[in-house]
């Protein structure tokens, strides 16, 4: 009786899953004129996440960290694995994505510097144990240094940026 064509479970799913990123990669290319060229998102975090590999230059490659007072755990992709406070190498123009998670309950920050300090990119804050956060921006060679703003001495790395041709430079201040 019903006329109305049913949507099953899948065809949702499969609908969501083109749509959704669609929007999101739409959103992420605006620029507005105003603050940092980044966007970030927070979400809570329970599932397992993939890693970027193959990427050519148009595509987001993902960096993800983990946050805690001691300092930035390296958990992909597999150079930056385990390693605390590890060095970034990125490649100037191309875009990344830093998705970092709250591993200890306290107030987080990452921002992104250049050589004299001055913030490139910044995260939203998180301070609930478990949440994660994602920063995504256009590499830059200026780009210097991470750090969490609530705990810059103990939560801080070095970015190295190349030259796009396979060799890579380390950016240092003037």
């Amino acid at each position: 009786m019903d006329s109305e064509p049913k949507v099953d479970r899948r065809t949702v799913l499969e609908m969501t899953s083109v749509a959704l990123p669609t929007a999101l990669l739409a959103g992420c290319t605006s620029d507005d004129g105003g603050g940092s060229g980044g966007e970030t998102t927070t979400t809570e975090s329970t599932a397992t996440e993939s890693t970027t590999t193959g990427s050519t230059k148009s595509e987001s490659q993902t960096v993800r960290l983990g946050a805690k007072t001691g300092g930035w755990v390296g958990k992909a992709p597999k150079a930056i694995a385990g390693k605390q406070n590890p060095t970034l190498t990125l490649t100037p123009g191309q875009q990344y994505t830093i998705e970092w998670t709250n591993l200890d309950g306290k107030e987080h920050e990452l921002l992104v510097v250049d050589g004299s300090g001055k913030t490139l990119e910044k995260s939203d804050d998180a301070e609930e144990q478990g949440k994660t956060v994602s920063l995504t921006f256009t590499a830059s060679k200026e780009m210097n240094q991470y750090y969490c703003e609530y705990h810059p001495q103990a939560m801080r790395g070095d970015v190295e940026t190349g030259s796009g041709d396979g060799g890579t430079t380390t950016t240092t201040g003037e």
